[in-house]
């Protein structure tokens, strides 16, 4: 049976079920485990279902690409408690730039009620704006392209001025993360933003809530190799950051 015929059986088996298992569809399609989550995200890349820790979900069509400010409730605690620990690595007086993204944005705000006194650069609005209550951020906001949905700059002129720019800390607020795929995003745009930024950062760190482990988004950022360090909350499990340790990714 060819992948694409495999492809059909497994979104028909997510018509039967908003869930399904990764041994329940090996037996069903008499297929190796690997195969099936071979499958599975491959279906995830195209948008057609959530790849998750053994199995897969449906995914409805409101849910496939949250807006803005859907994706800023979605799992706040987590990002919250991620956004936390990335703090332990500001100290007073760094240049701190901040990308795209919901978690940059609650970051953002953590850091202004930390009242650490820092410069943040970004091309995030949300998160120039709530850095900015603070008396102790000095905020510079990157130009170039405006991106109305996802709220932020981008595009030529955006990257050529973040390229010019070497601040102490980045904080990288990316889609999704997977032992294979690396780090993973939908937004096109902002790739290069982010690669850049690797760069030319003293210290880089992406932050990730724990529910972004094991989905692939649209185009590969990192490979698992090259990837910065990853901070995440704690409800991820022992046996996760040991699997992802072993792909070369480094979970804090």
């Amino acid at each position: 049976m060819i992948q694409e015929e495999r492809k059909t059986l497994i979104l028909r088996a997510l018509e039967e079920a908003p869930v399904v298992k990764l041994e329940e569809l090996a037996a069903r399609l008499g297929v190796s485990v690997d195969t099936i989550r071979r499958d599975l995200k491959a279906l995830d890349r195209e948008g057609r279902l959530q790849y998750i820790r053994g199995g897969a979900k449906a995914i409805r069509p409101a849910e496939q690409f949250y807006p803005f400010k859907g994706r800023e409730i979605i799992n706040i605690e987590q990002k919250k408690s991620a956004s936390r620990k990335a703090l332990e690595w500001v100290k007073k007086g760094d240049v701190i730039f901040l990308n795209s993204g919901t978690t940059n944005t609650i970051l953002a705000g953590e850091l202004a009620r930390a009242a650490i006194p820092c410069t943040v650069v970004t091309n995030n609005l949300p998160a120039a704006c709530a850095a900015a209550a603070s008396p102790c951020c000095t905020v510079h906001l990157v130009g170039g392209r405006l991106d109305g949905p996802e709220q932020s700059t981008c595009g030529t002129a955006c990257l050529a001025e973040i390229a010019a720019v070497y601040p102490d800390l980045c904080f990288l607020s990316v889609n999704a993360m997977d032992t294979e795929a690396g780090l993973t995003d939908f937004r096109l745009e902002e790739i290069p933003i982010m690669q850049t930024l690797l760069r030319t950062a003293r210290q880089t760190a992406a932050v990730m809530d724990s529910t972004k482990l094991d989905r692939v988004a649209k185009r590969q950022v990192f490979s698992s190799r090259e990837a910065p360090p990853i901070i995440t909350d704690d409800a991820l499990r022992p046996e996760d950051r040991a699997r992802y340790l072993a792909a070369g990714l480094r979970l804090l």
